[in-house]
């Protein structure tokens, strides 16, 4: 199999999972194929994280027994995981042994309370962001026995790092983009009666789709979608998008409501 197929087959096993467990999965599968490696973890920091100190909401590890390694890193040197994310602004991809000599990385206090009883030698990471925010840290290990990473292995998780910025979205924030957006929809019809089409219509719209992609998947014209609004309006005593698209955006009861249509 060449590389431009094991290539593809990733893309497509990332693409096509069904959630973030699977995606996750399929995601370290093919990385062995195209990055050889020894272990491999994946930090997913809290979607509040925007900035430090990063908060690691759940990690996973594979094989699953490197989990004792990461855990106690995790535990001991917090303040180093801020160093890590620095270092990979902007999906750098970083390659360790290209930043600190042998003598240095394994003598590290780190590198000894963590890392030295599996060997490790090179550490390959990248940075995916939710748009402009972390969402997660992709690191590769190699062992002693495997030596460092090749300058193919960095251009290779630099050509990935947009692919996986896009499926992280995808399945660690807009999975939580939907839940905010169903509790939005709530806090509304529990108030005020909403026709089941007006339901749907409130919920693309926290999903900011524009008129014309909520005509296209509810199968309206622009003027029947402008009568939907008028009598959404009508019933929660607004007048604009704006004051209904504040409802999503966690403003505490945002708008005056009148009185159910």
């Amino acid at each position: 199999m060449n590389d431009f197929t094991m290539y593809d087959d990733m893309l497509y096993a990332i693409y096509s999972a069904t959630d973030l467990e699977s995606m996750k999965s399929a995601l370290l599968m093919h990385m062995q194929d195209l990055i050889p490696h020894d272990y491999a973890s994946i930090l997913i920091f809290d979607k509040n994280a925007g900035k430090a100190p990063y908060h690691v909401a759940a990690f996973y590890c594979e094989p699953s027994d490197f989990t004792d390694a990461e855990k106690k890193y995790l535990d001991t040197y917090p303040d180093d995981l801020e160093n890590r994310v620095a270092m990979n602004g902007d999906n750098a991809v970083i390659r360790v042994s290209s930043l600190q000599p042998e003598s240095e990385r394994l003598n590290s206090r780190i590198y000894r309370d963590c890392y030295r009883n599996y060997s490790i030698y090179d550490m390959l990471q990248v940075l995916i962001r939710d748009k402009k925010d972390v969402a997660a840290l992709l690191t590769l290990y190699r062992t002693r026995e495997h030596g460092a990473f090749t300058d193919e292995s960095v251009y290779t998780l630099k050509a990935l790092s947009r692919h996986l910025n896009t499926v992280f979205y995808k399945y660690c924030r807009q999975q939580d983009d939907a839940a905010n957006v169903n509790s939005a929809v709530q806090e509304i019809t529990s108030r005020v009666h909403m026709t089941p089409k007006e339901t749907e219509i409130l919920t693309l719209i926290f999903l900011a789709k524009s008129n014309p992609e909520i005509c296209d998947e509810l199968g309206i014209k622009e003027h029947t979608l402008q009568k939907h609004f008028q009598n959404i309006y009508r019933k929660l005593n607004i007048s604009s998008r704006w004051e209904l698209l504040r409802f999503s955006a966690g403003a505490g009861t945002p708008v005056t409501v009148g009185r159910a249509g």
